[in-house]
């Protein structure tokens, strides 16, 4: 009997143990959540505080301005490019099925003056080369050749895209 209280007895004791660790694991947790909720609106009235002072430079009237200028700016330009792309001496209203038919024609006469699997003459080579008899002898010692400069290239080997046409 005796043996049977003594083990309620430690029994009790450890589930108040286990209770009490318990209670401390939450109020260790709770203190966690406050310190991070300390912190997070610290990082919060930093970045308040900054943005209003970045703000106070940038006035929405300016970028409205700004952007009404861009506009302006990409109309102009785009009249500018319009103009510059202008076909001249090209009617309006040509009917492609007509060129269609005009490109065929001209196919099929050249199909007939050379045959289905002949080059036309203007594009063989020479067969009389005057190029090797009138070049001058090749001179003798070093000269030194100019190298063109290696353009900076992308991962791409694309030329970099200026700055200024940059959009930020």
């Amino acid at each position: 009997m005796r043996i049977l209280k003594q083990k309620k007895m430690y029994e009790g004791q450890r589930d108040q143990l286990y209770n009490q660790t318990f209670n401390l694991d939450q109020v260790a947790f709770a203190t966690e959540g406050i310190r991070d909720a300390q912190q997070t609106m610290a990082a919060m009235k930093a970045a308040n505080k900054d943005l209003k002072g970045t703000l106070k430079t940038l006035k929405i009237d300016d970028v409205e301005k700004m952007q009404d200028e861009m506009m302006d700016l990409m109309d102009i330009s785009n009249e500018i490019q319009e103009s510059l792309g202008r076909s001249y001496n090209v009617p309006d209203d040509i009917d492609e099925d007509e060129l269609l038919g005009e490109l065929d024609a001209l196919e099929a006469d050249m199909g007939l003056e050379t045959g289905p699997s002949e080059v036309p003459s203007y594009l063989q080579p020479d067969k009389e080369s005057d190029l090797d008899t009138e070049l001058p002898p090749v001179p003798a010692g070093h000269t030194k050749v100019p190298q063109p400069q290696a353009e900076p290239a992308d991962d791409f080997g694309l030329p970099p895209v200026p700055r200024a046409s940059m959009r930020s």
